[in-house]
């Protein structure tokens, strides 16, 4: 039997492991799938609902194959950063335009200034640095829709309501938030009072100007989705590392991939995306190593965000070498799949080789067991279904949590070393 998971679709990897079904089955059941996004007047005037709905029917889009069904005002001003006289052809040019009218009725929705009247509805909430989702027959909160500049709720918010809609659709976690829930990026605060005022940051803010992120995946490519978002991202210059080329594979997952880039080099993708913000970049086509950071004519990028899967580039990092020094990461195995663990190198009193050490055994682990076995048992090589799951807003999560605390050591305020936590509860949130 052969067996190949290189063109297969990383969610499907998720669904297969939980359903205990063969690959195939598990790719119709993502391309059966639909959401639904509708927005009141309120998005005409809030720049935070228009990059939360942007958000949403980006990695929409990617994971939910039978369409993003859309039912919005007509003619919205752009308020964001994206070329289009309208917000209306912002979106059409990203994916394909669906209207309402294809919707089922079984499918999920996520609402942008409307309350959920439905079981199968929910409330996306949000401002500069908070954000939440409102479920029907719990709490309603409400923000204020103070002006920012700030666009760090708006994504952190996309990703909770994508996992939500994504968690009712394929019955994947049974231990899900079931009341209403948000987080504040500002003072990471998930208690009760996160919606209060005081938990809201600086409506604007001057991100570094020498950026340089390694590793152009799902969690790579979400942090350059915020980066380019932010209101004030003029005079950024990013420093683009990754070795990898894009594949089929990728699409459900990278924010900035199209299957019309199937074959170019992920550092080539991103840069073309950043160009269309107006935000130059360098790239480096390798992968990265403890000497790239003694390269002189790289010092200025003196700025780290990294979200790497191998754990020797990890250990050979350096954060004596940067003014911030940031580590992000996220989980390959089916029951961590919406984990997300966030190290600020900088603060940390272990070195890069002390918190990575090297294990043996490890090269041996199976992620899936149901996938090894049955790929074993029609006669096929188990260790091949080794791949990690990877999904859009798993890595717009953690991206939220990582850029927000670049901009957080910017102005120095609430400075997190650490944190870990699955999306599926904030009462699972470890911070330091």
């Amino acid at each position: 039997m052969k067996f190949d998971l290189s063109n297969t679709e990383r969610a499907a990897i998720a669904l297969a492991e939980k359903n205990k079904i063969d690959i195939e089955e598990a790719e119709k059941l993502l391309f059966g799938s639909q959401i639904g996004l509708e927005a009141s007047d309120e998005i005409k005037t809030s720049y935070s609902l228009q990059v939360a709905f942007l958000s949403c029917f980006n990695a929409g889009n990617r994971i939910f194959k039978g369409g993003v069904i859309c039912n919005i005002p007509n003619d919205i001003p752009n308020l964001t950063n994206l070329n289009g006289e309208t917000f209306n052809e912002v979106l059409s040019n990203l994916f394909p335009f669906s209207e309402e009218h294809k919707l089922n009725d079984s499918t999920q929705k996520i609402l942008f200034g409307k309350h959920p009247s439905s079981v199968n509805e929910i409330e996306l909430i949000c401002s500069g640095w908070q954000g939440g989702i409102n479920i029907f027959n719990s709490d309603i909160n409400s923000l204020k829709n103070n002006h920012t500049d700030v666009c760090f709720g708006a994504c952190l918010a996309s990703s909770y309501a994508l996992f939500w809609v994504f968690n009712k659709t394929f019955s994947m976690i049974e231990n899900s938030d079931k009341e209403s829930f948000g987080y504040s990026l500002w003072t990471n605060s998930s208690e009760y009072d996160w919606i209060e005022n005081i938990n809201e940051g600086p409506s604007n803010i001057s991100l570094p100007s020498n950026i340089w992120t390694v590793g152009l995946g799902h969690l790579g490519q979400a942090y350059l989705w915020i980066l380019a978002n932010q209101k004030r991202n003029q005079g950024i210059e990013i420093l683009l590392q990754d070795f990898d080329t894009l594949g089929k594979e990728n699409l459900g997952s990278q924010l900035l991939s199209y299957d019309s880039q199937i074959g170019l080099k992920k550092t080539r993708i991103c840069a073309d995306f950043l160009n269309r913000f107006g935000i130059t970049s360098k790239i480096i086509e390798k992968p990265f190593n403890e000497f790239d950071q003694q390269d002189s004519a790289l010092k200025q990028f003196n700025i780290l965000l990294t979200g790497l899967d191998n754990i020797d580039a990890r250990r050979g990092i350096n954060p004596d070498r940067f003014q911030v020094c940031i580590d992000g990461a996220t989980n390959g195995k089916l029951i961590n799949f919406d984990s997300f663990t966030f190290r600020n190198l900088n603060l940390l009193d272990k070195s890069p080789e002390e918190i990575w050490k090297k294990e043996k055994g490890t090269e041996k682990e199976i992620l899936h067991e149901n996938l090894y076995k049955m790929v074993e048992e029609k006669g096929g090589c188990g260790i091949l279904t080794n791949v990690g799951i990877s999904t859009p807003f798993v890595g717009l999560f953690g991206a939220s949590v990582i850029v927000s605390e670049l901009a957080k050591n910017v102005v120095n305020n609430n400075k997190l070393i650490t944190f870990s936590g699955k999306m599926r509860t904030t009462g699972s949130y470890s911070i330091a």
